[in-house]
């Protein structure tokens, strides 16, 4: 009896690793996501909002990340850059049981341009 509880406790604790490992990473991609994009907002102040959009998506497709073209938003100001993207992903927290889960990316960046000659520009 006591070896039956000790495998069913097993095989409780293996759930639990296996759907906190794939949120884990569902979340990893995310945040890896919205760096790119944050990073995107910041540095992008020479370009234009379809270039941005093109990096956005660049980027979403590097990691993997299924945002549809119309989910991303990008609005400028004349001192601040706005992306917004959200997208839908399949999260398998048992196995063969999979839950929607919803990632929202809402960055804000101050348009800064370096001057030519500056020792920071690129």
């Amino acid at each position: 009896m006591a070896a039956m509880r000790a495998l069913f406790s097993l095989a409780i604790a293996g759930l639990v690793v296996h759907g906190a490992f794939q949120a884990g990473s569902a979340y990893f991609v995310y945040f890896e996501f919205r760096d790119g994009v944050q990073q995107t907002a910041q540095f992008g102040a020479g370009r234009s909002e379809q270039e941005l959009h093109a990096r956005v998506m660049t980027i979403a497709s590097d990691l993997g990340v299924p945002v549809a073209p119309e989910r991303v938003v990008v609005r400028r100001t004349q001192d601040h850059t706005y992306i917004n993207a959200d997208y839908m992903a399949s999260i398998e927290l048992l196995p063969r049981y999979y839950y929607p889960w919803e990632f929202t990316v809402d960055v804000e960046a101050w348009n800064l341009v370096v001057p030519p000659g500056s020792p920071y520009a690129q």
